[in-house]
């Protein structure tokens, strides 16, 4: 560097060319050398002097940044006492210190740092050392007490040595930025919680591209049984899990997403567990900024209850329609007001009346027009009651679409708007064309049966059994047949007494006491006359005992000839059993329980019927439950004193329904309870209110004992007519016989007879029961004897021949007209003792033999006696095959074979029946007729005797 002095000696020497000669270079030398010195002084100066107003203004600047600035810096020393050395002002903006407070106190910061901070800061400090810089976040104590949270960022400074020398640092306060995050791990712990507990599972896919899974709720554990992993790193893990039936749909919707922006589907999709559950998946498409699609957000929500529901409201309305079609009643409806035109039929009428349901709901005047000319304005009439009560019954003729006429019951109900104004009407019509029939019949047969007991020949009467022994009844005839008016007897309790002879008296009062033994007695004697005359009368009394076994009444007649008077009440029976027998279920109450024997619907009038104060019958209730409701709250009279016994029978009886049944009611009521099953394993039933015709019936009540009893005593005759039973003891080794009528008097008979070379030994069932039943075996019997004598010995059939011609001539049968199709079944055996041989011949019947082989059946022919369908030359195949004394032969009626019983509510069957035999082999006759008895006594339990009975067992002399 080229100094001053030559500065000013390069000066000198060009200054020396101007100056005047002589001139001292060396003086102006130093002179210029002065001059510079002093030149450069100042010019130090002016800059020294700029240096500090810039490092003025700097430093100002410096402070009024770092007072502006939103972070406190500060400085240490990095080693030794670790002294402050520096601290900006803004710390008491910031957290109110003074500068000094932080300068002057060593421990400052350390007192300052929160308790639970301290140790984790501390901690952390030291590897400051390792990295030279590092950021702490912790809770700082402001002058005022309270914290704030403080992200503290050091910077290590080395000396030129390399060795720590000053920490250099800054407080910011990040407070704010911590409640932030904190509120941000609160929402996302919510969402979190939202989703976890959310009912549907939310999921997103990439909308392009590898379609890739990007986000799945954590639900999905709980309610699909997936780890959201498991969604996440499959890309086919939704379409491997929709159910193969849904899966091409479901993906052809999916477009509609693209198309619309949104899109809902409904499908199945397989749980972990394997199993299916119905989803509602419910779709959203997410554009980017440049509207391209981008992703897809959606959710799963199980709908399976909702599925099952509609599912189950699909079945109902299915049943409901199933219910409506088969019902015995058409349902209807039309406007109460206005037009009054209809509105609703069921799909029934066309099976029920012949017409399409279009054809009544497009004319208003269909109903009009098909009811009689003669019933209509009756009728219509009537109808104005609908509108006062609310309800309204009616019968009238209605034309069929074939164009016969049926009576119909026609029940209507009146519904009313909230304004309380007629608003429908909805009705049905039930065909009674059968009940008015039997009504007809019956009113028929009380005519008759009034003049039968005006002109029977014998006298019928009761008195209490019990007491002062009162008469209660007799018959109008015993002013014919004994000259007495009928209050003679019904007013004088002494009266019989006084009319015996006195030489009988006596002897019949002291036999009288049997009646009270065996509940009936006969006895014959002389019994005074009005005239003054004494007659023989023969006195048939029958003891009637309550339900308790006391004696109630006794019921008896006098009579001189019996046959007119058995056939009259024989009509008048039968008459009963076809009033019996065609009662039919109509309107009234109607409901439908499902194969569960739950309630699903019913009418007003059925849960009226079943409201005991607690509201009608809930939908869903079993029949168990409804039905002890009402025997609890009292509403069936038949189950008072022994409620337990009459809910197991009438719950027999409904799980089995067969014919109509009658309840009678607390309130008064008789009701018809009609039942039977549906194709879907359900119940139909249907409540009619017979009370009307219940109390007809009880008011004929009187005239209906009088009737069982002549029943009684015809089976007396019936019995008398029959081969007696100590004839067996001549014609067979050992025997048994069981002969039960289910009705006092029966179709099935018996007949043991002498023949060539032997005996003939038949049994036979009649068609029907009771006393039609018996009337057939009369025209049997009557034919019987000549068919015996008539056959060849080793033909039984041509005595069923002869008999099916006898009976189709004596009944018209064989001709085209008439109006009987009536016929019997037998079995026919003749028996050879000394050939030790047996022919066989059966018309719808077979022989039982048992030996020590096993027992066998001997089939007789597939052909009835007596029926139209078979032309008179009939004839029947014999079997003949011999006989040993290890045989025994078994014939019976169907009576025994048909009998329904045991849990099953089934027959008894012929592999039943030969079981038995098989089991009874080698017994006596006498013990396999007990043992007989009592296996059909158990097996029938509380089933009622469906037909009559008859089995003949016998071993043959040999």
């Amino acid at each position: 560097m080229t100094s001053s002095r030559k500065y000013a000696e390069i000066a000198a020497a060009a200054l020396g060319k101007v100056l005047p000669p002589g001139t001292d270079p060396t003086s102006v030398a130093d002179i210029v050398e002065s001059v510079l010195a002093e030149a450069s002084r100042e010019h130090r100066e002016e800059e020294r002097r700029h240096v500090a107003e810039a490092k003025a203004a700097a430093e100002e600047k410096l402070a009024r940044l770092l007072d502006a600035s939103p972070a406190v810096i500060y400085s240490f020393a990095a080693s030794g006492d670790f002294a402050p050395t520096f601290v900006s002002a803004n710390i008491e903006r910031l957290f109110g210190y003074n500068p000094s407070e932080y300068l002057h106190n060593p421990n400052f910061w350390r007192a300052r740092v929160h308790p639970d901070d301290l140790a984790r800061v501390e901690q952390e400090v030291g590897n400051l050392f390792a990295t030279g810089r590092q950021a702490i976040e912790y809770r700082f104590r402001r002058k005022d007490g309270s914290y704030c949270w403080v992200n503290d960022d050091q910077h290590l400074i080395h000396d030129e040595k390399g060795e720590p020398k000053e920490i250099v640092g800054s407080w910011s306060d990040i407070t704010a930025r911590k409640a932030a995050e904190a509120a941000g791990d609160e929402a996302r712990r919510r969402l979190s919680l939202l989703l976890e507990t959310a009912p549907s599972v939310i999921y997103s896919f990439k909308a392009r591209d590898d379609y890739a899974p990007t986000f799945i709720s954590e639900n999905i554990k709980r309610l699909l049984g997936y780890c959201p992993a498991e969604y996440l790193k499959d890309p086919s893990f939704w379409r491997a899990r929709v159910h193969p039936d849904d899966i091409d749909r479901v993906e052809a919707e999916l477009v509609k997403v693209f198309e619309q922006g949104k899109n809902t589907s409904e499908y199945r999709f397989r749980k972990k567990d394997g199993e299916y559950r119905w989803v509602s998946d419910e779709q959203h498409l997410i554009r980017d900024e440049g509207g391209e699609p981008f992703e897809i957000v959606g959710s799963w929500s199980d709908v399976t209850d909702r599925k099952r529901a509609e599912e189950a409201e699909d079945a109902a309305r299915a049943r409901l329609s199933t219910l409506l079609e088969s019902a015995p009643s058409v349902i209807y409806s039309f406007k109460a007001r206005d037009d009054y035109a209809p509105t609703f039929v069921s799909e029934n009428i066309k099976r029920l009346l012949g017409y399409c349901p279009e054809k009544y709901l497009e004319h208003a005047d269909f109903w009009r027009n098909n009811v009689h000319p003669e019933d209509l304005a009756q009728v219509e009439a009537e109808q104005a009651k609908l509108f006062e009560k609310g309800r309204h019954a009616v019968e009238y003729r209605f034309r069929k679409k074939n164009g016969t006429y049926i009576w119909v019951s026609d029940d209507q109900y009146l519904l009313r708007d909230e304004k309380g104004e007629p608003a429908e009407i909805v009705g049905s019509w039930s065909n009674i064309t059968a009940r008015k029939q039997v009504e007809q019949e019956n009113n028929a047969a009380r005519a008759r049966f009034d003049l039968m007991l005006h002109s029977a020949p014998a006298v019928v009467y009761s008195f209490a059994a019990t007491g002062d022994f009162s008469p209660t009844f007799v018959s109008e005839n015993i002013k014919r047949v004994l000259g007495y008016e009928p209050d003679q007897y019904l007013k004088d309790p002494d009266f019989w007494r006084s009319r015996v002879h006195p030489d009988d008296l006596a002897e019949v009062e002291a036999a009288q006491a049997k009646l009270f033994e065996q509940d009936r007695h006969m006895a014959e004697y002389r019994f005074l006359k009005a005239d003054g005359f004494y007659c023989w009368v023969s006195d048939e009394q029958h003891l009637v005992r309550d339900q308790h076994g006391h004696p109630l009444e006794v019921i008896g007649s006098w009579s001189e000839v019996t046959a007119r008077k058995t056939a009259e009440q024989a009509a008048l029976q039968q008459s009963e059993q076809r009033l019996t027998d065609a009662i039919s279920s109509i309107t009234e109450g109607f409901a439908l329980y499902d194969s569960e024997d739950r309630l699903v619907l019913g009418n007003h009038k059925y849960y009226e019927l079943f409201d005991f104060g607690e509201g009608p019958p809930k939908p869903g209730m079993t029949f168990a439950e409804i039905i002890e409701g009402a025997v609890a709250n009292g509403l069936i009279e038949d189950a008072r004193g022994r409620a337990e016994g009459w809910v197991r029978q009438r719950l027999d009886e409904h799980r089995h329904p067969g014919e109509p049944l009658l309840q009678r009611r607390s309130d008064g009521r008789w009701l018809q309870i009609s039942e039977r099953r549906t194709e879907a394993g359900g119940t139909v039933a249907v409540y009619s209110d017979l009370t009307e015709v219940k109390e007809s019936e009880q008011r004929a009540a009187a005239a209906n004992q009088l009737i069982l009893q002549s029943l009684r005593y015809a089976s007396r005759i019936q019995s008398a007519v029959l081969p007696a039973r100590r004839e067996l003891d001549a014609v067979a080794a050992d025997h048994f016989l069981i002969w039960e009528p289910r009705d006092i008097v029966g179709g099935d008979f018996f007949w043991f007879q002498p023949i060539e070379q032997g005996y003939a030994v038949m049994v036979g069932d009649c068609t029907g029961h009771g006393v039609p039943g018996a009337f057939m075996t009369l025209i049997a019997w009557g034919l019987l004897d000549r068919m015996l004598r008539a056959a060849s010995s080793d033909k039984p059939s041509e005595v069923l021949a002869g008999l099916h011609r006898g009976v189709q001539s004596l009944l018209g049968q064989n001709e085209e007209g008439g109006e009987t199709d009536d016929g019997l079944e037998a079995g026919v055996c003749f028996i050879k003792p000394d050939k030790r041989e047996i022919s066989f011949a059966g018309a719808r019947f077979s022989l039982w033999r048992a030996n020590q082989d096993g027992v066998i059946e001997i089939k007789g022919d597939r052909k009835g006696l007596g029926y139209r369908r078979y032309p008179p030359a009939t004839t029947f195949t014999d079997f003949t095959f011999p006989f040993d004394d290890r045989d025994a032969f078994y014939l019976t009626t169907d009576g025994l074979i048909d009998q329904i019983g045991g849990p099953r509510g089934r027959s008894f069957g012929k592999r039943r029946f030969q079981d038995i035999l098989l089991r009874a082999r080698g017994a006596s006759m006498r013990e396999q007729e007990i043992r007989l008895r009592e296996a059909l006594e158990a097996y029938q339990g509380e089933q009622l005797r469906r037909d009559d009975l008859t089995v003949l067992g016998f071993a043959p002399h040999s």
